[in-house]
């Protein structure tokens, strides 16, 4: 799938879940229709970016596999900050959980170097950090032989295989609707040069 491509998909997913412009609180949270399209095109062109970044591995293997990595990520952002502007931007934050992402981060850094405030500077390392997170918690939960697959989902929720699931299950609820009601476009021959993954419907176990 080609970045234009992802990136309309993403967009037609985010303009229709939650219009821009409609957040009234708190009040940090108010700007314009104008404003929160500008934003969404943003957190858009970041979650294509980084999903279809042939150095990272993508969550899930097959057809459409970086795609719906993609529509992973926006899932979870929309369910941990609804996409915001002033978790986006970072306005009266409070506590250790950053960006859309809600990445927790205290005192120091993440493993790739970045505080919390530069979480909140560029998109695109919330949405790789968050896949990071996904990445290792795939492995973690596949080495202690967790039930279901998408029991990853379980560590980054609650910080362990085996609990959050609750949560979890609205999420993958959320993505499973959005893409039987967002279909997205058939694999093109050109994927593999944007770094699709081989061919297997599941979450990948590793």
């Amino acid at each position: 799938m080609t970045f234009e491509t992802l990136f309309s998909w993403l967009m037609t997913v985010m303009l229709t879940t939650v219009p821009p412009g409609h957040s009234t609180y708190p009040a940090s949270a108010r700007e314009t229709k104008a404003e929160g399209l500008a934003r969404y095109r943003k957190i858009a062109r970041a979650i294509a970016k980084v999903t279809l970044d042939p150095k990272e591995k993508p969550i899930f293997k097959g057809p459409n596999a970086r795609a719906k990595t993609a529509a992973l990520l926006l899932v979870v952002s929309h369910h941990e900050s609804h996409w915001r502007r002033h978790v986006d931007l970072g306005i009266g934050r409070r506590g250790r959980y950053w960006c859309m992402m809600q990445i927790a981060v205290d005192k120091g850094t993440t493993p790739e170097g970045w505080t919390g405030e530069d979480l909140i500077r560029s998109n695109e390392r919330c949405f790789r950090r968050g896949l990071h997170m996904m990445q290792m918690a795939q492995r973690v939960c596949d080495r202690k032989k967790a039930k279901g697959s998408f029991a990853f989902l379980n560590l980054y929720a609650s910080g362990h295989c085996d609990r959050g699931r609750k949560a979890v299950a609205i999420r993958v609820d959320s993505h499973r609707r959005w893409l039987k009601r967002f279909p997205l476009p058939k694999a093109e021959a050109s994927t593999k040069a944007a770094g699709a993954g081989p061919k297997i419907s599941k979450p990948s176990a590793r």
